[in-house]
């Protein structure tokens, strides 16, 4: 790891969901241990990794939020409503991949959504939703299909 990395960072220096670059430098107990901008330490936590990643890899991240103590909590996905949208987009590439049907649905297994997309079965539900509303797609029992 980096030497003279500082642990805090003031108010100010970020603004939530801000774009940031880090690099992975330990897995922890806690979730993934990183480098922000080559200056701060961030924690990414457990529950909210839905990738494999390795040591010194270097990826886009944002800032979830500097906490009270000046620590940094980071995500590996943008807020919300972007990451609803970019995995809608996800989604609809995967059905003209797949000739415009997949088994996974609203009912799928969380592990079986995070392996096929890397998210959330709840993002996972709000985009095929969004998609739904927009009648690009059709949910059924066996999965969901695009609306031709």
């Amino acid at each position: 790891m980096k030497k003279n990395l500082k642990e805090t960072v003031g108010p100010g220096v970020f603004t939530p969901w801000q774009e940031v670059d880090v690099e992975i430098c330990a897995f922890v107990d806690l979730g993934i241990k990183v480098v922000v901008n080559d200056e701060y330490t961030g924690l990414v936590y457990r529950n909210q990794i839905y990738d494999k990643y390795q040591k010194g890899q270097k990826l886009k991240a944002y800032i979830k939020c500097v906490r009270e103590d000046g620590k940094i909590d980071v995500s590996l996905q943008p807020n919300q409503g972007t990451h609803v949208f970019l995995t809608a987009e996800k989604i609809l590439k995967h059905l003209k991949a797949a000739g415009g049907k997949s088994r996974l649905h609203d009912k799928s297994s969380p592990e079986d959504i995070k392996k096929e997309f890397q998210v959330s079965k709840k993002v996972f539900k709000q985009a095929i939703g969004h998609l739904y509303k927009q009648f690009k797609i059709k949910i059924t029992d066996k999965g969901i299909e695009l609306i031709k």
